[in-house]
């Protein structure tokens, strides 16, 4: 079988500088495996290695994270094909879901279930088909197939931040609390869990405590949006929406050199909906369509996209009201020609 590829396992196992950077074979490599392909001039990897995709799922490559992965011990049958290689299978299965060539994940979630039951042991199967089944909403399945992920590769810190989510879901609160403390331990130089449990403690009402993590979470990144928003969720619960504004659109998504920050993209539904609190209507309706572009995103796990075209579309009737009003205006004001 292909699960023995461990390979990014291993390198959670030593976290050695802040923002996730690891040093392997005398070089730094920012950012491994949350979302960039790096190649490595070491050979202390197996056949196999694991990458991670931006939108939040695993792909497969070959040795020192390049070319195709290596093929199983084994096959299956899936339709009139033969599947002999199950990284294969699982790159082709989510290039389906990124393509637009399927008008749904249906397919998409029929050929991860295929994969499981060939190897039911397979990392990115167990992972992949976890975040498929959360944005079906079905979230006991989609936590069967995280507990499982977990336990095939137990450093991966994200599972845990899954598992927390869903267990909010379900409303397994301390199930979920223990979770999100499990993936800050696993990668405690990354934000996300922090401000998860931020985000718990404010919806509880107990803003005292959610301060407490926003503010570890700034000690390990100034600068993240993660913890921007993090802040800027605290100020709207207290009512203070010009104040959450302002961290909004302080807040800078890209680095010096204009590379894409790591972020949490419910950031622009947030920004949206503060936007549309003091009436910068143009700014929600581009916000809420940024949210929109992101339709795999764990966000849709728990809000329908549905829910979010219909506030855009509300946020867009109200930015050309106001302009309209705008021009109006003018034409009151602009003296008559002589």
């Amino acid at each position: 079988m292909f699960h023995h590829l461990i390979t990014f396992a291993l390198l959670f196992l030593f976290p050695t500088l802040l923002y996730g950077q690891k040093l392997i074979g005398n070089k730094e490599y920012p950012e491994l495996l949350w979302g960039k392909d790096e190649e490595f001039d070491t050979s202390d990897f197996p056949n196999g290695s694991f990458i991670y995709h931006r939108e939040d799922f695993i792909l497969t490559r070959g040795k020192l994270f390049t070319g195709e992965p290596p093929k199983s011990n084994g096959s299956f049958a899936y339709g009139t094909e033969t599947i002999t290689n199950s990284g294969k299978w699982n790159n082709d299965t989510i290039e389906l879901l990124f393509n637009g060539k399927l008008n749904n994940r249906s397919e998409v979630i029929k050929r991860l279930e295929a994969g499981v039951r060939f190897d039911p042991q397979f990392f990115p199967f167990r992972y992949n088909l976890g975040r498929l089944y959360s944005l079906e909403m079905k979230y006991e399945k989609a936590l069967v197939e995280f507990e499982y992920a977990k336990a095939e590769l137990p450093e991966y810190y994200k599972t845990y931040l899954h598992i927390g989510i869903l267990s909010e879901i379900t409303r397994q609160t301390y199930y979920a609390i223990m979770n999100y403390k499990l993936a800050v331990e696993k990668n405690p130089y990354d934000t996300e869990a922090l401000i998860r449990l931020a985000d718990h403690y404010l919806a509880t009402g107990l803003k005292n405590r959610a301060l407490l993590y926003l503010n570890k979470a700034l000690k390990i990144e100034e600068e993240s949006p993660n913890v921007k928003l993090g802040f800027a969720r605290l100020e709207m619960e207290k009512g203070n929406y010009h104040i959450a504004y302002k961290i909004f659109n302080r807040t800078s998504l890209t680095t010096g050199e204009g590379k894409l920050k790591p972020y949490d993209k419910k950031f622009h539904y947030y920004f949206a909906e503060t936007a549309s609190k003091v009436t910068d209507y143009e700014t929600a309706e581009e916000e809420y369509t940024k949210m929109l572009s992101f339709k795999n995103d764990p966000f849709f796990a728990t809000v329908s996209s549905k829910v979010i075209a219909r506030r855009r579309d509300i946020a867009k009737k109200f930015a050309e009201a106001k302009r309209t009003q705008l021009d109006d205006s003018e034409e009151e004001v602009t003296p008559p020609s002589e």
